[in-house]
């Protein structure tokens, strides 16, 4: 009993580490809008897909370019992310309860890194480091990682990753800083591997249960998916699963540890994953 409470306390300190407030992504009205043409999806700028309108650093998604976000995201040495998917035109995500959704062939997910210069003020001056990109082709996820430049102004396909020394102001007022490594196009298995494929990992049941403060309001994300036909077989909204948040001091501590552990350590630790022994 007292080395199951040892375990429960370390988990409970490691998420409190570990916490930071969500960065809230800028929305727009989403539309649909026709499917990307699946022959020339690996573009050599982040820019010739269309997935964000004016600046690119902003981050503003284009018709069709729905943002998201997790329940509990992956601790990823401070970096914050803004996601978003983007799903071809009439086609649909399958719900599963204890699963990621099945995607329909083009579909797209976006997730991009970056750094807040003081963690205090959190949605100004802004550093993107890289954008990932998972692209279902051919019944298969395609990993592509893309690399901003110092100027913010584009993001270039680096498949080979490099590391980047990153600073920046935590919330207690000291500066921090880590070498930030951006993977190869290899490195991604090592996280996203299921078998022998790649498979995202956060686009779960789980994990979307919770609202998402929309261009038009705020929303349960599984329910705005199905209004918005991109999503399938959603049950009703009382028996949907819920992966509490492991930032979350009002929930109990052995869920925020549970939560904490399947985020961060679950997806490889599994049968059909790397780390199954």
């Amino acid at each position: 009993m007292k080395a199951a409470a040892l375990l429960v306390v370390v988990c409970f300190l490691m998420a409190l580490i570990s916490c930071k407030p969500k960065a809230v992504d800028t929305v727009v009205l989403e539309e649909e809008v026709a499917p990307s043409d699946l022959s020339s999806l690996a573009k050599l700028k982040l820019s010739d897909y269309g997935f964000f309108v004016g600046a690119l650093s902003r981050l503003d998604p284009a018709p069709g370019v729905i943002p998201y976000s997790l329940n509990s995201p992956l601790f990823s040495d401070y970096a914050f992310k803004k996601r978003f998917v983007k799903i071809p035109l009439g086609a649909k995500a399958r719900y599963n309860p204890d699963d990621v959704f099945e995607f329909p062939e083009g579909t797209m997910l976006i997730k991009n890194f970056y750094y807040p210069q003081d963690f205090r003020k959190a949605e100004e001056k802004n550093h993107i480091l890289e954008t990932r990109l998972l692209i279902k082709e051919k019944s298969a996820w395609k990993t592509l990682p893309y690399v901003w430049n110092d100027q913010q102004t584009e993001a270039f396909l680096d498949v080979a990753g490099e590391n980047r020394s990153v600073s920046w102001t935590h919330f207690d007022g000291s500066v921090r800083k880590v070498n930030y490594s951006v993977p190869n196009t290899n490195q991604c298995k090592g996280c996203h591997l299921r078998g022998d494929r790649i498979s995202p990992i956060g686009l779960s049941a789980r994990q979307l249960n919770g609202d998402y403060p929309y261009s038009n309001g705020r929303k349960n994300q599984l329910v705005y998916w199905s209004e918005h036909n991109l999503l399938e077989g959603l049950p009703l909204q009382g028996t949907l699963p819920l992966l509490t948040a492991y930032d979350d001091t009002q929930a109990p501590v052995n869920l925020r540890a549970r939560a904490w552990l399947e985020v961060n350590c679950a997806h490889c630790h599994r049968p059909d994953s790397r780390a199954d022994a």
